[in-house]
């Protein structure tokens, strides 16, 4: 071993992207490992692919700690995957995805099951999502699809403390995850929902509810003879990625703000002193997080990421490139002035717009997407510069929208982080969108992944993270607003455009 000093190790799971990212006692970043590892199709189902992301994260542990001293390994993971395991501890019945769909059939009966979705929206914080996004619809599904393999299940795990179980041989359960949409948290009370027991899996979801940062346990003999790192190595209890991302801004961030989390999905978030939904959340994507301190902020997310990568496959299709354009203060004023070209969302049907079907419009004509990647649609597309800027403006007015509905209000600090924080025509423009606000961008580049080091350092210290508010400086960068008389406008006609 060639460092004698003492990391954090911390084994980020996103959707399609995993990372091991290394950190230094001063929340340096130091190392990091990637890989790209999808759901695995099965059907009509996608699974969750736990067996080849455990395998990676193994290796790039073993790898690491041939030159680093690790002391505590901390996971987090996207929301609302479970794993099911038998007496013996392995995996009972295939790891389903939440962006499988179980069909309008099982929707139904989860509807009789549970109740009022609304009602579900207003006490479990949880809206009703497609696909199986919601745990418990999972769970639901599970039982249905998969009866004789349900059966022998003994234990529920959510997707961190499934991978925490298999470096420690420990099972346990975290507040951020089950408080994430899942149905199975009543805000009200801040207590266990009734739906755990009309699922019928209260004996099987581990009932005590740890912190984030508290120790799940050590590492099994095996890991530590695969991977190097000495048995004494800790794992923490792990968190919901959104959650950790909150995590230092919670700790830093004296004043009221919004966080705009950026990726495969955009998640906007705002601290609030409780559950309020307004009558217009109801229906939509908006739900609250039980955060890492017991408190809770109001959330809205739609497909970002993933939509605007679609977009731009297209446009490489046509024009052999897909780099970002300079901004062209004059261009972007054409097509505010002109109010007659517009991408529409959503390509899925999963954000502020649910029932606006993606297409392109230019003039009085209105081009399906199916009928864009037939060859048929807008004169822009022929334009690169213009086609990407419409583009960018798209996810903008998604994230006003979005922003509104996590309850954003004038003069309110706005932070944007993650793979948009990058695009400069997309940050300018949510200034010129929250013109009475300050928007900045912060100085992390993976706040997900910060976040849970800041909790693995915790666990390291036996200390609560607040303790290491010292350790730490959150540094922002102001974004200049631009000068767009007609933007206003050309929101008014956006909104009237998906609405019809």
């Amino acid at each position: 071993m060639q460092d004698a000093s003492t990391y954090i190790a911390v084994i980020d799971i996103g959707r399609t992207n995993k990372k091991l990212l290394l950190y230094d006692l001063k929340l340096n970043p130091v190392d990091g490992a990637y890989a790209t590892i999808a759901d695995i199709p099965h059907g009509n189902e996608n699974h969750e692919p736990i067996d080849a992301t455990a395998a990676w994260f193994l290796n790039a542990l073993a790898d690491m700690a041939a030159s680093h001293r690790i002391a505590n390994i901390t996971i987090t993971t996207y929301g609302g995957a479970f794993v099911c395991l038998d007496e013996q501890g392995r995996v009972a019945l295939p790891p389903l995805s939440g962006s499988t769909d179980p069909g309008e059939d099982v929707q139904a009966s989860f509807d009789a099951l549970i109740g009022d979705p609304r009602r579900i929206q207003r006490r479990m914080a949880t809206p009703r999502m497609p696909f199986l996004s919601v745990m418990a619809r999972g769970i639901h599904y599970v039982k249905e699809r998969y009866p004789e393999l349900f059966a022998r299940t003994r234990t529920l795990l959510n997707l961190p403390q499934y991978y925490g179980y298999l470096l420690t041989g420990q099972t346990g359960n975290e507040r951020t995850y089950i408080g994430t949409h899942t149905a199975l948290w009543d805000f009200e009370r801040m207590d266990w929902s009734e739906v755990r027991e009309r699922l019928g899996v209260e004996a099987l979801i581990p009932p005590t509810l740890s912190r984030a940062w508290e120790v799940l346990g050590t590492l099994t003999p095996q890991v530590a003879r695969k991977t190097g790192l000495a048995p004494e190595v800790r794992v923490t209890m792990g968190i919901h990625d959104s959650n950790a991302a909150m995590v230092p801004f919670l700790i830093k961030q004296p004043e009221d703000f919004m966080l705009v989390s950026t990726g495969s999905m955009c998640v906007v978030m705002h601290p609030e002193p409780g559950v309020r939904f307004r009558e217009e959340d109801f229906g939509e994507m908006v739900y609250y997080n039980l955060n890492a301190f017991d408190g809770v902020f109001k959330t809205a997310l739609f497909v970002a990421g993933l939509e605007f990568d679609i977009y731009m496959g297209l446009l490489g299709g046509r024009h052999g490139r897909q780099d970002p354009p300079d901004i062209d203060p004059e261009l972007l004023a054409d097509i505010l002035g002109r109010r007659e070209e517009f991408i529409l969302p959503a390509i899925v049907p999963f954000g502020m717009y649910l029932n606006s079907p993606a297409r392109l419009v230019e003039g009085d004509q209105v081009y399906p997407l199916g009928d864009v990647f037939s060859g048929k649609g807008p004169r822009f597309l022929d334009d690169y510069e213009r086609s990407c800027a419409l583009l960018t403006l798209s996810m903008a007015l998604h994230t006003r929208k979005a922003m509104e509905r996590a309850g954003h209000a004038p003069g309110m600090p706005v932070i944007i982080e993650g793979g948009f924080s990058h695009n400069a025509l997309y940050t300018r423009l949510i200034a010129s969108l929250a013109p009475e606000s300050p928007v900045m961008l912060t100085g992390l580049k993976e706040a997900s992944a910060f976040g849970a080091a800041l909790l693995g350092l915790a666990a390291h210290e036996g200390v609560s993270p607040h303790r290491l508010a010292e350790r730490f400086t959150l540094t922002t960068t102001r974004v200049p607003p631009f000068e767009l008389p007609n933007l206003r406008a050309y929101v008014e006609t956006f909104e009237r455009r998906t609405q019809g």
